[in-house]
């Protein structure tokens, strides 16, 4: 139960860092550039937008490769 339990907290913990960078990724770029020209798509926010993504399915990509033969 203990192995079953580290199988499927590793993953969440690492995609739940994985949104949490790119959260902070965006929104500090957001934060920085107010007082630009009003730019809310850069290089940087679609950074933070992938890393949300992928910290969002990697739970999922990680437990169906693991169960793979």
């Amino acid at each position: 139960m203990l192995d079953n339990l580290k199988r499927n907290i590793i993953p969440h913990m690492f995609s739940l860092g994985l949104m949490v960078m790119g959260w902070y990724i965006s929104i500090l770029n957001v934060g920085l550039s107010r007082f630009q020209e009003n730019v809310l798509f850069t290089k940087w926010t679609l950074i933070g937008l992938i890393l949300i993504i992928v910290g969002a399915y990697l739970p999922h990509l990680w437990n169906s490769m693991r169960k793979k033969p």
